[in-house]
């Protein structure tokens, strides 16, 4: 190992830090970063910097999950739409949209609410445009497998 400002030993390989994300609560790695360039952060209380806070949860806030992610933001960043998974101790899973548009947040809705404790993780992709597949894991020892059609432009969103 070598010393040096992180940018690299010289070797062709260059490495730098572009995120910090601390934990406010038990749950460390509760954080997702979106393709509309927006972090979420789930937490007990407002230990952090926030911006905006989605009320609706009854419970702390475990895990959260963009779709479409950030793994997939060269095919996302024309959408108007992005939506947000957020898993909490009670085992409640709400999806949330944010419009690039108008940098506004939706509540779309709470999914039936099949895990008997806390959701721990929650990850997904999005398979199209309007369709992404997303599993939740629990403290139950369960995993489910979620579809989700979202409208094109106007409609009905199915789970």
């Amino acid at each position: 190992m070598s010393s040096g400002d992180g940018r690299g030993g010289g070797r062709g390989v260059g490495v730098k830090g572009v995120f910090i994300g601390a934990g406010c609560n038990r749950i460390v790695n509760n954080c997702s970063w979106g393709a509309c360039d927006l972090v979420a952060f789930g937490a007990q209380n407002a230990t952090a910097q926030i911006w905006n806070t989605l009320p609706g949860h009854k419970a702390a806030v475990n895990c959260t999950q963009w779709l479409p992610s950030n793994k997939f933001a060269f095919r996302a960043k024309q959408l108007d739409r992005h939506y947000l998974l957020s898993g909490d101790a009670a085992g409640a899973i709400i999806l949330w949209e944010y419009s690039v548009l108008e940098g506004k947040w939706r509540y779309v809705q709470q999914l039936p609410q099949l895990h008997k404790k806390g959701v721990t993780c929650i990850t997904g992709i999005m398979v199209s445009q309007t369709e992404a597949v997303f599993a939740s894991t629990s403290s139950d020892s369960m995993v489910y497998i979620w579809e989700v059609v979202f409208p094109s432009t106007s409609g009905v969103l199915h789970i």
